[in-house]
């Protein structure tokens, strides 16, 4: 899986308008692009409803632009089309288990991340996930420096007890805290600097198998939020 990641960093809101950067690199720091046509975006509107942004694409990002018509929660979420990396005697490659001899791994890469923009004054208490099999829903819409992050995690669409959430901070470019969820879901990250901060899961699921093509699928999901 290379140790790289999507999430949805840099946020802009200008009249109406809404920019997301989607980007795709490690601990916070951009290494490469995507392939657009990976890129399957959606964002959840305060009633509930979805939408579909625009997408724009820069040297080391992709720019997603949408309305926000009203005051409220945006949240914008990104899923990757999925990857099978298969290991063999040479290394890993791109492709399913079948096209390769003396196979000692194969595993489908599924690849998530969410950020939520505030317009308006909305202060909501989130307690639900709303799109994703894997995803992180924050207690609350901001956090400051000083105190910890509250976050829970779900797979599909109940509480993930004792997975590992990472967390890192774009200011530093590393990883800053790595904890476990409770029974509950429930775990707390401790904000040490301002600015924004990623959260990431990675969930393996071996029930979720294709005999001839591969043998686990890993889930993947990142939630952005900023420390003021």
């Amino acid at each position: 899986m290379g140790g790289h990641e999507i999430w949805l960093g840099e946020a802009r809101l200008n009249g109406d308008q809404a920019e997301v950067a989607l980007i795709f690199g490690d601990n916070m720091r951009p290494d490469g692009s995507l392939d657009p046509k990976r890129i399957n975006p959606t964002v959840y509107k305060p009633d509930g409803s979805t939408l579909k942004p625009a997408i724009s694409s820069e040297k080391d990002k992709h720019w997603l632009t949408f309305s926000c018509a009203g005051d409220g929660c945006y949240t914008a979420i990104v899923d990757l089309v999925p990857v099978i990396i298969t290991q063999d005697n040479e290394g890993y490659h791109i492709g399913p288990k079948y096209q390769y001899k003396n196979v000692t791994y194969s595993g489908a890469v599924v690849q998530m991340a969410k950020r939520i923009l505030s317009v308006g004054d909305p202060q909501p208490e989130l307690k639900e996930p709303i799109h994703g099999i894997l995803e992180i829903v924050p207690r609350r819409l901001g956090f400051s420096q000083g105190e910890d992050a509250e976050i829970r995690v779900f797979y599909e669409g109940k509480p993930l007890a004792e997975t590992e959430v990472k967390a890192i901070s774009e200011k530093e470019g590393k990883l800053m805290a790595k904890t476990k969820t409770d029974n509950e879901g429930w775990a707390k990250i401790p904000l040490t600097v301002a600015g924004d901060w990623m959260f990431m899961v990675l969930h393996r699921d071996p029930t979720k198998k294709v005999s001839e093509e591969f043998d686990t699928t890993n889930f993947i999901t990142t939630l952005v939020m900023e420390a003021k």
